[in-house]
């Protein structure tokens, strides 16, 4: 279905969509990656006006105001209004500029702080989110029902990645930023005497290597439907369990000491994928022994070592 398809990939240049448009030029697409310096996604005319320009036929909506648990805590405002205005305008302009098809990436975050594990698609409702990070998730939560209304009342064709934790090549540089993975491996690599990681190491959580990410969300051309789907690896791992294999992955020979002061989220985190593999065929693909193996060389690269 890509070939030839006009696709405006907002966050284009960044951790996920990067890849994505990589992807979209193998299959011969016509990927326009757009960022900030093209609009500011939280200005509905700037939005409108990029959109008008681009007139795409498909939508892959990435752009995201974001961080690690450390950023979502200190800026809560920001992460929930921020988002909020970004996934109401990319929705809004994309049905406007006459887009055929709108995909948008949501969370894992998206999901109550305690649903029943593994999580289904049919629990994202019922309770409300983590709170260390509940105005983003709310504003992820507001991008699909919002996508749901635009369905019902305009037939607008929609659809809804649920991610797992995104981890890969690419990820943001700034550590008060990036990712999980990405924090702990650019710690692992600078090589301190002792690695300290939040929390307690017993909250779970579910990495998905970003290639599988991109390939699940343009699988979701196939779904347009504005019901989540959830995009991650099924597989839960602890956090200290991760902490040890990017040590492994880093050649780290200090001590990792685990600061039970500091947050762990929510306490478990693991998506129950098998929708995916069932409606549209997907399943993530890449072990996390070989996706942190390529991350960490990717680190090496960009850090020099």
């Amino acid at each position: 279905m890509w070939s030839g398809t006009r696709v405006l990939v907002t966050g284009g240049r960044g951790f996920l969509g990067s890849h994505i448009v990589n992807k979209l030029k193998a299959l011969e697409a016509d990927p326009i990656a757009v960022g900030s310096a093209e609009a500011d996604l939280t200005d509905r005319d700037e939005t409108q006006r990029l959109f008008d320009e681009v007139r795409p036929t498909v939508v892959i909506h990435c752009a995201v105001q974001g961080g690690g648990i450390g950023w979502m805590k200190e800026h809560p405002v920001e992460s929930g209004r921020d988002n909020a205005r970004i996934n109401i305008n990319a929705l809004d302009a994309a049905h406007r500029s006459g887009a055929a098809l709108f995909i948008g990436a949501s969370s894992t975050c998206c999901y109550p702080r305690t649903p029943p594990v593994p999580f289904r698609e049919s629990d994202i409702w019922n309770g409300y989110p983590e709170p260390t990070n509940g105005p983003y998730a709310q504003s992820k939560r507001l991008m699909m029902d919002l996508g749901r209304a635009y369905a019902d009342q305009h037939g607008f064709k929609c659809a809804f990645a649920v991610l797992g934790n995104l981890y890969g090549p690419g990820d943001d540089l700034d550590p008060a930023r990036a990712h999980v993975v990405a924090a702990l491996v650019m710690r692992c690599l600078d090589g301190p005497e002792e690695l300290v990681v939040w929390g307690t190491g017993r909250a779970t959580r579910e990495h998905l290597y970003v290639e599988d990410a991109a390939d699940g969300m343009l699988a979701l051309g196939r779904w347009a439907r504005p019901d989540p789907l959830n995009i991650g690896t099924g597989r839960e791992v602890s956090v200290r369990d991760l902490a040890h294999a990017i040590a492994r992955a880093t050649n780290f020979v200090g001590s990792i000491r685990f600061d039970s002061e500091k947050p762990d989220g929510q306490p478990r985190k693991v998506m129950d994928c098998s929708k995916a593999k069932a409606e549209i065929g997907w399943t993530a693909t890449t072990s996390l022994e070989h996706g942190l193996a390529r991350t960490v060389q990717w680190y090496r690269h960009q850090q020099g070592k």
